[in-house]
């Protein structure tokens, strides 16, 4: 469980890391994100931890080993 879900986690990790700079940006020197960003990001959290809810919830090794996860692109 803890491979599959640090696996996507990372998956989630390199999507947050393209809009970084925003929030680099932002405590830099106070620009504003743009909402749309701040709401993927979000979404993108809230998506890994569903995730690692729903495979932890899963009872067998053969389960959690054919779980679909969902596609982030």
């Amino acid at each position: 469980k803890t491979k599959r879900i640090n696996n996507f986690k990372h998956r989630i990790g390199s999507e947050l890391a393209k809009t970084d700079w925003y929030i680099i940006r932002e405590a830099d020197n106070g620009a504003d994100v743009p909402a749309d960003i701040i709401d993927a990001r979000v979404a993108l959290r809230e998506l890994s931890d569903t995730v690692e809810s729903e495979i932890n919830a899963l009872t067998t090794k053969k389960k959690v080993m054919q779980y679909d996860f969902p596609n982030i692109d």
